[in-house]
C-alpha cells in the first residue's frame, strides 16, 4: 500500500485544466481549489486570519485608503472621501484610533478632491510632504505639520505651465527629484524637478548644471503613461505598452539634466494601478488586468525582464485585477484586489521558485485595501469592505505565535502539561478567525489581593452591584497563575467576598485578571445577523443578534463576535505514473490520513466534501475548565472510503479556529 506524502503546499489555487499533469513537481504542491488558506516560505498552509472592525467610513460613504508614512513608529492611514480626508494612526500600545484634536474631535481636511479622482490617487512622499496627481486634477501637497495636524494645498511649481501642459496623472521621488508625468495634454512627457529643489521644474537651455530641472517626452510608446516608480538604478515607467526606463544612458548610470535616456524595456504592458515593490523587485499588473508581472533587472542576460506570474493560474483573475500591495510580515505576501470585491495573496519568492496564488473570500464586498507600516515595522492590511449596506474599515487580524513546551519556564515540572495548557488557552483568546468582528473582554489592569478565605481587595476603583455571580478569573502570565472566584457579595468600589472556585490559588497578589460576563451588549451593526462567537479561545456557537444583544448560557471572560468564512483545499485526482502505467485513471481508495498540525483546531479532512470527518472538534466546555490542547503533532485517523477512478482529497475549516498544516500523508490502495 503505497504512503504518499504532501508537505509542500506553496503553490496554492492552479488552473483546473492542469489536472492531467501529474508528471509536474506543482501538481503535488498545489490544489485545485483553495479558498482562505495562505502558505509561506517553510511550505506550510494555514487558514487565513480574521478581519477586524477598525471604522465606519464618514457619513457611509465609499472610500479610497492610503498610506501616509512619516516613519516607522508614525505611520498614517488615509480615508478618502468625496472631497474629505480623515487620519487613523497608531497609539503607544499599537492600537489604531482616528487622529482627533485637543477637545477629541476627529481631525478632517477639505481635499476638493472627487471620489472618482481618489480612486486613481498616485503619491510620493518624502519626509512629512506627500504629492498627490490623478487624471484631470491639479496635483495637492499633503504636509504634517505636527503629529495630530495635516495641511493640504495645490502643488503650483516654478516652470510648469498647466494651461499647456495639463495636469499630470503619475508623480515619483527618484534621484533626488521630484517626477511628474502623464499630463492631460501631453501624455508622453516626464518633468523632473531641480535636485533637492521639488518647486523648481524650469528648464534651463545654456550653462545647464547637472542638477537642473529636465523634461523629455518618451518616443517609442503611443499609449499614456500610467504610473511612475523609482527604482534602485532607474525610474519605471508604466503604460499599457510597457515598462520604460530612464537613466543616465546606462543600467546603473545617474540622471543628470545633460545626460539622461529612456528606453522601451518591455513590451508587457501595464494597467494605471500604482505597482508594488518587494526587494529589488517591482509587480504590476497587466494592462488586460489579468496578471501580474514581476520587473526585473537579469544579471546573466543584461535584460529586464518581466515574469507572468499567472502562467498557471489565470482563472482566479476572471474577476480582473484592481490594486496590490506588498505586506512586510512573517509570511511576506502580496495582496492583490480584484474588481468583483474579492481578493488575492501572492506568495512568491524568486530564488526559491515559489509562486503560490491564494484566493480571499468574505461575506461582504471587498472595495479597497492598503497596507500601513506598524510601529515594529512590520505591516498591517486594511480592507474597506461593503457588509450589509454599510462601509467598514477593517483590518487583517495578526497570526498568533503560541509558546511551544520547551519555551515554558516550568516544562520540566509540568508532567501533565498543566501550566502550558493554561498558557496556550491565554493565547487562544487572542485568535481571530471571524470576519468583521470585534473583541470583548473585562481585562483588567488593577492589582488586586486575595486574603486566602473570602476577600479580595483591589488596588482601585473597579467592583460594582453588578458584578455579583460574576467571575474573577487570572490571566495566566507562564502558566503557572491560576485563580478562579466567584464574586458573592458586593462590599464596595474596591472590594468583594469571594468564594474560591479552582481547587487552588497562585500567587495571592495579582495585577492583570477578568471580570467575566455572559452578555454583549451594543451589537447594533450585527443586529438581525447570524454571527459567531468563539469564547475563551474556543468555538461557542451561533447566534442570531436581538436588540443588539447576545446573551449566553456560561460566564466567559473574553470573546470575539463576527461572520463565519470557510476554508476549503482540494488536491489535484490522485494519481501518478509507474512502469508506463497511469494510476491516475485507476480504481483506487484511500484508507488512512496522517496529519501533522502545529496548534491547530477543527479542521475536517475527506475525499468526499459531503462525507467529511472531524480530526479534532474545538469547542470550551467552560472557563472554569482547561480547554483541550490545539493539536500539535500527528494526528492519524483510518477513514472508510469507497473506490473509485477520479479521487482527491479535501482539507475544510468551518469554525473560526486557527490551522497550521505542515505534512498531509495519505496511505492509498490502487486497483481494489
Amino acid at each position: 500500500m503505497p504512503q504518499l506524502v504532501i508537505n509542500n503546499f506553496t503553490r496554492g489555487q492552479l488552473d483546473h485544466d492542469l489536472n492531467g499533469r501529474f508528471d509536474l513537481p506543482f501538481y503535488f504542491n498545489g490544489f485545485e481549489v483553495c479558498r482562505n488558506f495562505i502558505s509561506n516560505y517553510k511550505g506550510n498552509v494555514k487558514f487565513r486570519t480574521g478581519m477586524e472592525y477598525v471604522a465606519k467610513t464618514k457619513s457611509n460613504q465609499e472610500a479610497v485608503l492610503m498610506e501616509f508614512r512619516f516613519n516607522t513608529e508614525q505611520s498614517y492611514l488615509l480615508e478618502f472621501t468625496e472631497g474629505i480626508l480623515r487620519f487613523y494612526t497608531y497609539d503607544a500600545n499599537g492600537n489604531l484610533g482616528y487622529v482627533v484634536d485637543g477637545s477629541n474631535n476627529i481631525i478632517e481636511l477639505n481635499t476638493d478632491i472627487t471620489l472618482v479622482q481618489a480612486r486613481k490617487l498616485q503619491k510620493a512622499q518624502n519626509s512629512d510632504a506627500m504629492y498627490l496627481a490623478s487624471q484631470g486634477m491639479m496635483p495637492r501637497i499633503l504636509k504634517r505639520t505636527s503629529a495630530t495636524s495635516f495641511t493640504i494645498e495645490n502643488a503650483n511649481p516654478k516652470g510648469i505651465d498647466y494651461s499647456t501642459e495639463g495636469y499630470p496623472s503619475a508623480v515619483a521621488f527618484y534621484g533626488g527629484r521630484l517626477w511628474f508625468g502623464g499630463f492631460d495634454k501631453k501624455p508622453l512627457s516626464v518633468r523632473a524637478s531641480e535636485t533637492a529643489n521639488y518647486d523648481n521644474f524650469t528648464v534651463t537651455t545654456s550653462n545647464i548644471d547637472d542638477d537642473d530641472p529636465l523634461s523629455l517626452t518618451l518616443s517609442e510608446i503611443t499609449d499614456p503613461i500610467e504610473w511612475l516608480m523609482g527604482g534602485k538604478n532607474n525610474l519605471y515607467i508604466g503604460n499599457p505598452e510597457g515598462i520604460s526606463l530612464i537613466n543616465g544612458g546606462g543600467y546603473d548610470v545617474p540622471i543628470t539634466a545633460t545626460e539622461v535616456n529612456a528606453d522601451l524595456a518591455n513590451k508587457e504592458g501595464a494597467s494605471s494601478a500604482a505597482p508594488t515593490q518587494k526587494d529589488s523587485q517591482v509587480f504590476y499588473i497587466s494592462n488586460d488586468k489579468r496578471k501580474v508581472y514581476m520587473f526585473d533587472y537579469d544579471l546573466l542576460t543584461e535584460k529586464f525582464l518581466s515574469n507572468d506570474l499567472n502562467m498557471l493560474a489565470q482563472e482566479i483573475t476572471r474577476g480582473k485585477l484592481k490594486k496590490i500591495f506588498y505586506k512586510r510580515d512573517d509570511n511576506n505576501i502580496i495582496y492583490c484586489l480584484l474588481e468583483n470585491g474579492k481578493a488575492l495573496a501572492l506568495l512568491y519568492k524568486s530564488s526559491e521558485s515559489i509562486n503560490g496564488w491564494f484566493p480571499i473570500e468574505t461575506s461582504g464586498t471587498i472595495v479597497d485595501m492598503c497596507t500601513v507600516t506598524r510601529p515594529d515595522g512590520k505591516d498591517d492590511l486594511f480592507l474597506e469592505v461593503l457588509r450589509n449596506g454599510t462601509y467598514y474599515i477593517e483590518r487583517l487580524a495578526n497570526e498568533i505565535e503560541f509558546t511551544g513546551f520547551y519555551e515554558t519556564a516550568n516544562f520540566k515540572n509540568d508532567f501533565k502539561k498543566e501550566y502550558y495548557n493554561r498558557l496556550i488557552a491565554e493565547e487562544l483568546k487572542q485568535c481571530n478567525y471571524l470576519d468583521g468582528s470585534s473583541r470583548f473582554s473585562a481585562l483588567q489592569n488593577n492589582q488586586i489581593t486575595f486574603n486566602g478565605t473570602d476577600t479580595i481587595t483591589a488596588q482601585n476603583a473597579v467592583f460594582n452591584q453588578n458584578h455579583i455571580g460574576h467571575y474573577i478569573v487570572y490571566k495566566t502570565s507562564t502558566g503557572a497563575e491560576y485563580g478562579y472566584f466567584e464574586i458573592t457579595e458586593y462590599v464596595s468600589e474596591t472590594e468583594v467576598k469571594v468564594n474560591l472556585v479552582s481547587n487552588r490559588y497562585n500567587p495571592s497578589v495579582w495585577s492583570e485578571w477578568y471580570i467575566s460576563f455572559n452578555q454583549i451588549t451594543g451589537l447594533t451593526d450585527f443586529e438581525g445577523q447570524t454571527v459567531m462567537v468563539v469564547a475563551d479561545g474556543g468555538y461557542l456557537n451561533t447566534f442570531t443578534v436581538t436588540n443588539g444583544v447576545i446573551t449566553f448560557d456560561r460566564e466567559i471572560t473574553s470573546c470575539v463576535v463576527g461572520y463565519g468564512y470557510d476554508g476549503l483545499l482540494k488536491t489535484f485526482n490522485l494519481g501518478f505514473s509507474v512502469d508506463g502505467k497511469n494510476l491516475q485513471t485507476t480504481r483506487k481508495r484511500v484508507s488512512e490520513f496522517i496529519l501533522r498540525f502545529v496548534h491547530s483546531a477543527g479542521v475536517s479532512v475527506g475525499t468526499d466534501i459531503n462525507d467529511m470527518f472531524n480530526v479534532q472538534y474545538f469547542a470550551p466546555t467552560g472557563f472554569l475548565d482547561l480547554p483541550p490542547l490545539p493539536m500539535d503533532g500527528d494526528e492519524k485517523r483510518q477513514i472508510s472510503d469507497t473506490t473509485s477512478e477520479d479521487k482527491s482529497i479535501f482539507v475544510m475549516q468551518n469554525l473560526p479556529l486557527p490551522v497550521n498544516l505542515t505534512m498531509l500523508q495519505y496511505n492509498i490502495e490502487f486497483g481494489s
